[in-house]
């Protein structure tokens, strides 16, 4: 994809984003040619990253995630050791069957968020497969 073609298809996604009302800005970022903060659905409160990472000029990154509430992290400590090993890995072996990646933060034993992240090639991207990422 020519300099041309991936500032055309930047300009083209951002469109798309306005269109649905939910573009919210963009965000400076050494590590991406551009980096757009979403809010999706629209309304909700909910943000998220479009991100379009140095130096590859061929895929974008959907970034999204989900954070435990204190009252849901108090009850998953409040579980026995088995309960919580057992629905930890329920959890895990479920989302590796999703097309996003994600990572457990801190860590997969001892969580307080999951992010998500969906990398998508340019070169077939459509609004519908945005969308559905």
């Amino acid at each position: 994809m020519t300099r041309q073609e991936f500032d055309e298809t930047v300009r083209r996604i951002k469109g798309w984003l306005t269109d649905e009302g939910i573009f919210r800005s963009q965000i400076p970022d050494e590590n991406a040619h551009y980096h757009f903060q979403i809010e999706f659905p629209a309304g909700s409160s909910h943000l998220m990253g479009i991100v379009f990472p140095k130096p590859r000029e061929d895929i974008i990154l959907i970034i999204g995630g989900a954070t435990l509430s204190p009252e849901h992290r108090e009850r998953l400590n409040a579980m026995s050791p088995q309960e919580k090993k057992k629905l930890l890995w329920d959890m895990r072996f479920d989302l590796l069957f999703k097309e996003s990646e994600f990572t457990m933060i801190p860590s997969a034993e001892d969580f307080q968020q999951i992010q998500f992240l969906r990398p998508l090639r340019l070169d077939g991207i459509n609004m519908n497969l945005m969308m559905d990422a």
